[in-house]
C-alpha cells in the first residue's frame, strides 16, 4: 500500500511522514507523499482554527465559552502567535464563519481534501449570499472544489449564486457601479499605481480588450519591450492626455519612437501575455466549403459582414511569434515557410446561453479570463459584437460538444436597456463605420434537441437566425461526422489546421488542458499531440489547446501528452506523475432560481485593504476624521435676556474651587 493509498482513505500519522526519506524516493512516490503533506496540513489548519475559536471565546476559571466572539477576542492568537491585530482578525473571522455559518466547509478541511486558501475564496464569495443560498452553493461546489484551481473555483461559486436569484445578482452589481472609483498610491520605489474599483464589468473587458491589442500592434512594430510594459506605456498614454487627438496608428508611432532599442531592458525581451498561434480563420465551415464564412449576409439582413473575424491589419504577429506550431520556443525547423499567425490579440469572447440570449431565462454568461457575468451584461455584450464571429455550439443531453456551426444572420439590433454613463461603453465612429467593434468571439451554447423545439415566431428579432439554424439540423442528423471528415487528406498533413478544426478544438477544450490551468483556449497554441514533424496529421484528433508554458513545458520540460481518443489526454509530468483530461462540459448544469418572498437585502458596500498589518481601526478613525462637520442647527428664536439671580449664580460657579473625581483605580496606575 502507497502513502497515496493510505492517504486517501484516514491520516497518515505525521511520524510516518517524517520517517521517509525522500531523496528515495521516485517522481511518483514523493508527489504522492506531498499530497498526503497536503491532506495533513489542511486537517491540521482545521484542528487550528476550531482552537482559535475556542481560545477566542475562552475566559480563565469558565469551562463554559461565550456563543460570540468579540472586539477583544483577537487579541489572545495576536499575543500568543506574535499577529498583528490585524492578521489575528482575519484568521479568527474565517474560524468563526466556518464553524458558524458554513459548517460543511470546516468539515471539508477536516477530511484533508480542501486547503485553507479555497476555504476562505468559498467564505468570502459567499458572504453576501443568504444563509440558505450559501448553503446550497456550497453543496454543489464542495465536490469540485479540490480539483478546482481558485480563478475556476470564484467562477463557479458566481455561477452558482447567480443562477439562484439573478434579480438579486443584478441589484447588487448595479449598486456597486456606483461605488466606482479611481485610487492613487506611491510605492517604495518611487513609481505609483493607478486602481479602479467597483468598474462595470463590460466596459473593463471591453477597455482591457482595447489596452492588449494596442500593446500587441505596439510589439509587431518592432519594440522589444516586455508586453506588460507595452501596456502599461500604452495606458499611461490614454490616461494623461498624450492620445488626445491621435488616431490608433499615430499613437502607435509616437510610442513606437519613444520606446526604441535605448529602453529595452537590461535583460532582454520577453513575452509574458497570452499567445496564441492557431491558424487563420479563411478555411472551411463545419458543414464544409459550401457554409463557409466567406458567405455574406442576406439581402434581408442588414448590417451584417459575415461571420468571419475580421482582425484588420493588426492581425499579423510578430516575427518571433510566426508559425509558432510544435516548437513554442520559436526556433525555425525548417517545416514549412513562416505564414501570417491568426493570434486574437484583444479577443473579447462571450459565452452565453442562446435561452439566457433569447430572454427565456437570465442565467449567467462566462467572459473567459473574467468569469461570470450577469445576463443584461452578456446580452449587451451580444449587441456591440453583433459583427464578431457567432459560434453556435451544439450540445447532447449531457451538455459536451456535438455540433459547431458558424451563424451567418444576426438578430435584429434591438434598443439600448441600459442607461448612458458609466455603465454602457460607446462604440467608437470608426467602429460604426467599419461595421465591427474589434475581434470578437460569441459562443451561443444550446442542446440540439432544444434549439429544434424552438419557434421563431415566438422570438421575432431572433427568428431569422433561429430559422437558419433550425434549417441545418437535418443535414447534420443525416451525417453525423465529425470535424476530421471533412479535411481532405493533403490538407491534414499541412501543419497548420483548417479553420473549422481550429474552431472545434478551441470550443471542446475551453482551455488549456494541462491541469488545474484556466488560460481561455483563445489565447492558446494549437499543439500537435504527436508532433507534426513526426507525421501528427491537423486533425481534432491530434490537436489540444496547451498554454504558452504548458506548450513549453511538453517540448522543453519532458511532458508527455498522449490523446487515446478526440478531446481526451493522458498528460505525464516531468516527475512521471498521470493525469487524465476529459472534454469539458459545455453547459454546466445550474440550480433552477430560488428568488425570497421578497427582496434579499443588499451587502454594506465595503473596501478591502490588502495591508496584513493594518489595524481595522484605523480606517475609521480616518474616515470619522474625514468627516464633514455637521453645521449647528439655528435657533427658532433668539434666547431672552439673563437676570441678575442667573448672572449671579454664574459668578459663584465661576469662583468656586474644583474638587477632582476621586480615582477608583488605587496606585498604582
Amino acid at each position: 500500500m502507497s502513502i497515496d493509498d493510505r492517504a486517501a482513505g484516514t491520516p497518515v500519522p505525521l511520524a510516518v511522514l517524517d520517517a521517509l526519506e525522500l531523496s528515495g524516493l521516485d517522481g511518483v512516490e514523493v508527489i504522492d507523499h506531498a499530497r498526503a503533506c497536503f491532506r495533513a496540513r489542511n486537517q491540521a489548519t482545521a484542528r487550528f482554527l476550531t482552537a482559535l475559536h475556542e481560545a477566542g471565546r475562552a475566559v480563565d476559571g469558565q469551562k463554559g465559552r461565550p456563543a460570540l466572539l468579540d472586539e477583544f477576542s483577537g487579541d489572545e492568537a495576536a499575543a500568543a502567535l506574535g499577529w498583528s491585530r490585524a492578521m489575528a482578525s482575519r484568521w479568527l473571522d474565517l474560524a468563526d464563519d466556518l464553524l458558524r455559518r458554513l459548517p460543511e466547509v470546516h468539515a471539508a478541511m477536516r477530511g484533508g481534501e480542501l486547503d485553507d486558501t479555497k476555504a476562505r475564496v468559498i467564505s468570502d464569495w459567499t458572504r453576501d449570499l443568504a444563509d440558505d443560498h450559501a448553503h446550497h452553493v456550497c453543496a454543489v461546489v464542495l465536490p469540485e472544489a479540490p480539483a478546482l484551481p481558485v480563478a475556476a473555483l470564484i467562477e463557479r461559486i458566481q455561477q452558482v449564486a447567480t443562477a439562484l436569484d439573478p434579480q438579486w445578482a443584478e441589484r447588487r452589481e448595479r449598486t456597486a457601479e456606483k461605488q466606482a472609483r479611481v485610487l492613487s498610491s506611491r510605492n517604495p520605489s518611487g513609481t505609483a499605481n493607478v486602481c479602479g474599483y467597483d468598474l462595470p464589468m463590460e466596459r473593463t473587458a471591453v477597455g482591457m480588450a482595447r489596452l492588449e491589442a494596442l500593446a500587441a500592434a505596439l510589439r509587431r512594430r518592432g519594440v522589444p519591450v516586455k508586453i506588460g510594459t507595452l501596456r502599461a506605456h500604452v495606458y499611461m498614454a490614454l490616461f494623461d492626455g498624450t492620445a488626445v487627438g491621435l488616431d490608433d496608428d499615430a499613437l502607435l508611432d509616437l510610442l513606437a519612437t519613444e520606446l526604441g532599442p535605448d529602453d529595452t531592458d537590461d535583460n532582454g525581451p520577453s513575452d509574458d501575455g497570452p499567445d496564441d498561434d492557431g491558424p487563420d480563420d479563411d478555411g472551411p465551415d463545419d458543414d464544409g466549403p459550401e457554409d463557409g464564412p466567406s458567405d455574406g449576409p442576406d439581402d434581408d439582413e442588414p448590417g451584417d459582414d459575415g461571420s468571419r473575424n475580421d482582425s484588420g491589419p493588426d492581425a499579423v504577429p510578430p516575427p518571433e511569434k510566426l508559425d509558432g506550431g510544435d516548437d513554442p520556443s520559436g526556433r525555425d525547423t525548417g517545416l514549412e515557410p513562416a505564414g501570417r499567425s491568426g493570434v486574437r490579440d484583444g479577443t473579447v469572447e462571450v459565452r452565453v446561453r442562446l435561452t439566457t440570449a433569447l430572454g427565456l431565462d437570465d442565467l449567467p454568461a462566462q467572459l473567459p479570463g473574467w468569469g461570470t457575468v450577469i445576463a443584461p451584461t452578456a446580452r449587451n455584450l451580444l449587441e456591440r459584437y453583433r459583427h464578431g464571429e457567432w459560434r453556435v455550439v451544439l450540445t447532447d443531453p449531457d451538455g459536451r460538444l456535438e455540433h459547431l456551426l458558424l451563424a451567418r444572420r444576426r438578430p435584429l439590433a434591438g434598443p439600448d436597456t441600459r442607461p448612458p454613463g458609466i455603465g454602457r461603453p460607446p462604440v467608437p465612429r470608426r467602429h460604426q463605420r467599419r461595421g465591427r467593434t474589434g475581434p470578437a468571439i460569441v459562443e451561443l451554447q444550446v442542446p440540439t434537441t432544444l434549439l429544434a423545439a424552438l419557434h421563431p415566431n415566438d422570438h421575432p428579432g431572433w427568428a431569422s437566425l433561429l430559422r437558419e439554424l433550425q434549417a441545418r439540423l437535418p443535414g447534420l442528423a443525416a451525417t453525423p461526422r465529425g470535424p476530421d471528415d471533412h479535411v481532405h487528406p493533403a490538407d491534414a498533413r499541412h501543419r497548420r489546421p483548417s479553420a473549422e478544426i481550429d474552431r472545434w478544438v478551441r470550443a471542446r477544450d475551453g482551455t488549456c488542458i494541462a491541469p488545474a490551468c484556466g488560460r481561455p483556449a483563445h489565447s492558446t497554441d494549437l499543439d500537435h499531440t504527436l508532433d507534426h514533424g513526426r507525421g501528427g496529421p491537423s486533425l481534432s484528433r491530434n490537436l489540444g489547446a496547451l498554454c504558452r508554458h504548458h506548450h513549453r513545458a511538453k517540448h522543453d520540460a519532458g511532458w508527455r501528452i498522449t490523446q487515446p481518443e478526440p478531446g481526451r489526454f493522458h498528460i505525464t509530468t516531468r516527475a512521471g506523475a498521470r493525469y487524465d483530461t476529459r472534454p469539458r462540459r459545455i453547459l454546466e448544469p445550474l440550480p433552477t432560481p430560488r428568488p425570497a418572498a421578497t427582496p434579499r437585502p443588499l451587502p454594506a458596500h465595503e473596501q478591502h485593504h490588502d495591508d496584513p498589518d493594518t489595524d481595522p481601526a484605523e480606517h475609521d478613525d480616518l474616515v470619522r476624521s474625514l468627516e464633514p462637520r455637521r453645521p449647528r442647527a439655528r435657533r427658532a428664536e433668539s434666547p431672552a435676556p439673563r437676570t441678575d439671580a442667573q448672572r449671579a449664580s454664574l459668578r459663584r460657579r465661576r469662583d468656586e474651587p474644583l474638587t477632582p473625581t476621586p480615582d477608583p483605580d488605587p496606585p498604582p496606575f
